[in-house]
């Protein structure tokens, strides 16, 4: 219900962006709307431009109801994040993606204030992630009351969102009262059919935490489970797991960042999702914000596994940040490339 009141930013200004089966050429940028040209492709000159249609109307009557539910004009914010990432890898082709190897998609987002001090988010991905456990174009969607509640598609709050990285359908509440000023966050979640259904907490700061997930199908998201598996293999719908325990721990010593969690994946939906034990351990090096690099070591405690990463990330200009990196499983090149991150 909360899913189908919810319009994508895109869809309302009349643009259609690349699902997980189309290609980024060639058929180009599709345009709907009364009155648009069917096809823009980057030989016709010029961006896609949309005509006046019902998409822009929809948009813009939605913002005219915000404005008079207020008694004034939403403050208003369009952000695009576009992340490229190319990969080689020993056993399959080279391959070109919108979206990160790390779990992050391109977005197209809108967020807007309102004058009681709630506030709105909406964002879209530019690709979605083949046989990703969130089949829908939106990547968030929701209402909150900033530190007190917030209702609608959101990631879930778990740990430190790196091992469990879910984006699901649920109202979440934060509170400092139960546990004498101890951060407690709650969530209660309902994505639909074969997908995340339950109740899940963190309890804890920053510093030091922990997590659990009760319900079902935790985990089946393409941005979850990213060091040990890539966005493109995870099991789907249906898949996942009912129970997820974690703890996690995180420090800053001058220009050094240490994080540290452990996850309890257990009983799995079908028989190729055992369980898992995750240890993830990370050291950020930083001269500045957008200048680091990163040592990571995961090991699957179930599987034997033992995977180690290496990041960097330097900004080449105003709002361009190129980040290479390489990773390897049991001491072999897993998979190396490059990221580059385009912020507006």
């Amino acid at each position: 219900m909360i899913k189908q009141a919810i319009r994508s930013p895109l869809s309302l200004l009349g643009m259609h962006v690349p699902d997980e089966g189309e290609g980024v050429g060639g058929e180009g940028v599709r345009i709907i709307g009364e009155g648009a040209d069917a096809t823009w492709t980057p030989d016709r000159g010029g961006p896609p431009v949309p005509r006046a249609g019902r998409g822009l109307f929809t948009a813009l009557a939605a913002l005219a109801l915000l404005a008079s539910a207020t008694a004034q004009v939403p403050d208003v914010r369009i952000r695009l994040d576009v992340l490229g990432s190319y990969r080689v890898t020993q056993a399959g082709p080279t391959a070109f993606r919108y979206y990160s190897l790390f779990g992050r998609h391109s977005t197209a987002s809108l967020r807007f204030s309102l004058e009681p001090g709630f506030t709105g988010f909406i964002s879209q991905k530019i690709q979605r992630i083949p046989h990703d456990g969130d089949p829908d174009q939106l990547d968030e969607a929701y209402v909150q009351d900033e530190g007190i509640w917030r209702i609608g598609k959101q990631y879930m709050p778990f740990g430190t969102g790196e091992i469990l990285r879910d984006s699901v359908i649920g109202a979440r509440a934060d509170t400092t009262q139960i546990l004498e000023g101890i951060p407690m966050t709650f969530m209660v979640c309902d994505s639909g059919s074969e997908r995340q259904r339950g109740v899940m907490a963190h309890v804890g700061s920053r510093a030091l935490g922990g997590s659990f997930a009760i319900g079902r199908h935790w985990g089946i998201n393409g941005t979850s489970l990213t060091q040990i598996r890539r966005p493109e293999d995870t099991g789907g719908l249906g898949h996942g797991w009912e129970q997820v325990y974690g703890i996690d721990a995180s420090r800053l010593l001058g220009r050094f960042f240490l994080q540290a969690e452990a996850v309890h994946f257990r009983q799995g939906a079908t028989k190729s999702d055992g369980d898992h034990t995750i240890f993830d351990f990370n050291v950020t090096v930083s001269q500045r914000p957008l200048d680091w690099l990163t040592f990571g070591y995961t090991k699957d405690a179930s599987s034997q596994l033992t995977f180690f990463r290496v990041r960097g990330s330097v900004e080449l200009t105003e709002n361009v940040i190129l980040q290479p990196f390489i990773r390897f499983r049991d001491a072999r090149l897993w998979d190396l490339g490059a990221e580059v991150r385009f912020k507006i």
